[in-house]
């Protein structure tokens, strides 16, 4: 559950700082959309093994959960380091060019 929580926590605000990043709309639509798949997965999870026992819960809660605690967070980090560097890029690039002229 802390791979779930962190991932959701790190998603969101990374959406809330997007905004004041040079980050293109498609790097903010990308977080959000991992942020809502993270929140499906767990709704799913939690929905689907509420009352049941380990072994008699329904496989595709079971897989949810998966994907919430593996899948989800896993993708998100690579979302994050390439966006990360797309953005130090981004933004590194102009002063750099500017800086070698000058």
């Amino acid at each position: 559950m802390l791979a779930a929580g962190l991932t959701v926590w790190i998603l969101f605000s990374f959406w809330l700082i997007s905004t004041c990043l040079p980050a293109t709309r498609e790097l903010r639509r990308i977080a959000i959309g991992l942020l809502l798949a993270e929140l499906g997965v767990l709704l799913v999870w939690s929905y689907g093994t509420e009352h049941c026992g380990e072994p008699g819960c329904a496989p595709v809660a079971q897989a949810a959960g998966v994907a919430a605690r593996v899948d989800v967070p896993f993708l998100s980090g690579l979302f994050l380091a390439g966006a990360l560097v797309h953005l130090g890029r981004r933004s590194g690039s102009p002063r750099a060019a500017g800086h070698a002229r000058g």
